[in-house]
């Protein structure tokens, strides 16, 4: 475990199926599995997340999380035919 808590193999646990996070130069960087297009940063969708700390990436993760709902709910999913 890291000092503040967190470790990477957690935060993969959590967020692995949708992010590929690294360790970046004393920093973390996680990017989409499969990017979202260029008109869902409107809704504050990003594609590339950096921060200094684990603990602040999943800050970020949650947040964008959050934003992928707005998104999802302003722009439903079309249904089957």
């Amino acid at each position: 475990m890291n000092a503040n808590g967190l470790t990477l193999a957690q935060v993969q646990r959590s967020y692995g199926n949708t992010w590929e996070i690294v360790d970046f130069y004393g920093g973390w960087v996680a990017y989409r599995r499969h990017p979202w297009s260029t008109a869902a940063a409107g809704f504050g969708v990003s594609n590339v997340l950096g921060a200094d700390d684990l603990e602040d990436l999943v800050r970020q993760l949650e947040e964008q999380s959050a934003a992928e709902s707005r998104r999802k709910s302003r722009y439903p999913p079309p249904e089957p035919t």
